[in-house]
């Protein structure tokens, strides 16, 4: 499970607190440019990865070739947000949809009235797309763990090969 190998790998999860930090306390204390180009490439860095372990463990697919998909597929749909309005107001529905859940809950829990689903912020700036090279981060993580996990089952292999052998020399 290459791609959840490479979620929890340090730079990935320092993506994910990076993103959480920025949204919820950077944006708030300085809105502008770099916070907003930073949620950007926060983002790019790890959602192919868990995009990628989503389908790993779903046994859907697996290897170095999902988390490549699975970045392809976070830069289309990521450009569409960015360049088309449609895809924005689908982007903005979407996540507020997903959010809403946790937002009703903690009005129920706090006495509130549960609010209506609403829409997300969503700032259109074709400039954003610059953030398209942090995908290189996940696939270049993802090879890596492969190699590694590649290295590991020959090792493993010539271990238990010369086991086998050692075993059976004395067998005779």
């Amino acid at each position: 499970m290459i791609a959840t190998r490479t979620l929890t790998h340090p730079v990935s999860l320092c993506a994910i607190g990076l993103l959480v930090i920025n949204d919820h306390v950077l944006k708030q204390l300085a809105p502008g440019v770099l916070t907003g180009k930073l949620s950007d490439f926060a983002g790019l860095a790890f959602f192919p990865l868990l995009l990628a372990a989503a389908a790993e463990h779903a046994r859907i697919r697996r290897g170095t070739q999902t988390v490549l998909l699975a970045a392809l597929a976070t830069a289309a749909v990521f450009a569409a947000i960015k360049v088309c309005a449609p895809a924005a107001e689908l982007y903005r529905v979407g996540l507020a949809a997903l959010q809403w859940p946790a937002r009703a809950a903690r009005a129920v829990l706090t006495g509130e009235s549960v609010p209506s689903l609403g829409r997300v912020a969503h700032v259109a700036d074709r400039t954003d797309l610059v953030a398209l090279i942090a995908l290189a981060l996940p696939i270049t993580l993802a090879r890596r763990e492969g190699a590694v996990s590649d290295r590991s089952r020959a090792a493993a292999r010539a271990v238990a090969r010369s086991t086998v052998r050692g075993t059976c020399s004395t067998c005779v």
